[in-house]
């Protein structure tokens, strides 16, 4: 192959994979590449899962901006990387037994508890699923981004496979089980969101939507 610079940490690669580093000089995503393998490492905490832990709370926006611009061996694959944070939240919700607050207008029996934490983990992993018509959605709001949809999925996946860092403390706290609780767990979260979005499109100081209107 012709020789080209690997993106990830910039030496010279004639082959498919770079001598110095490992990965893959391959720059562009599509959707069919990002599960490609992911099974493979759905347990693999060896790929910077505390380095991408630490980056995605201190600065989303660049960890998406870095992986999908090919700079991806520090971080671990975003596919992973959801898959143990989801896991992790529906883990704590069943063993802790915690119930989401309904306004205190429901009791649960037993029998009714366990259906309701199935229900509870098998809607957590559907987080797949529904985001991709949300990738779709982004990357037709910022379409001068000239990020592709398999670049909008993978800052869904990091950022709101992150945000489940908010659900696991806000439940081993006992704050979803309050109706004040979740208005707070709710606000966090879109700042959260708000704030990685600013950062993967550079947007400054403007709120995404307003610079939706300006696009």
């Amino acid at each position: 192959m012709d020789e080209t610079t690997c993106p990830n940490c910039g030496a010279s690669v004639r082959t498919p994979f770079c001598g110095a580093c490992g990965q893959s000089p391959t720059r562009q995503l599509d959707l069919a590449s990002l599960f490609r393998g992911s099974l493979a490492r759905i347990l693999d905490l060896n790929g910077g899962f505390l380095h991408t832990f630490v980056r995605l709370t201190v600065n989303p926006g660049q960890v998406c901006r870095d992986y999908v611009s090919g700079r991806r061996q520090p971080y671990t694959h975003p596919v992973s990387y959801c898959f143990l944070l989801v896991t992790a939240y529906a883990l704590t919700i069943n063993l802790l037994d915690i119930e989401i607050s309904l306004g205190g207008t429901i009791e649960f029996d037993e029998t009714q508890k366990r259906v309701y934490h199935t229900l509870h983990g098998i809607l957590a992993y559907l987080l797949f699923v529904t985001l991709i018509p949300v990738a779709a959605l982004q990357r037709r709001l910022f379409t001068s981004s000239g990020f592709s949809m398999a670049d909008s999925y993978v800052f869904a996946l990091f950022v709101i496979g992150h945000s489940n860092v908010i659900n696991v403390g806000f439940v081993l706290a006992g704050w979803l089980t309050t109706q004040t609780g979740l208005i707070v767990f709710s606000i966090l979260q879109f700042a959260y969101v708000l704030w990685a979005m600013t950062g993967f499109y550079e947007l400054g100081r403007r709120p995404p939507i307003l610079r939706c209107l300006v696009l």
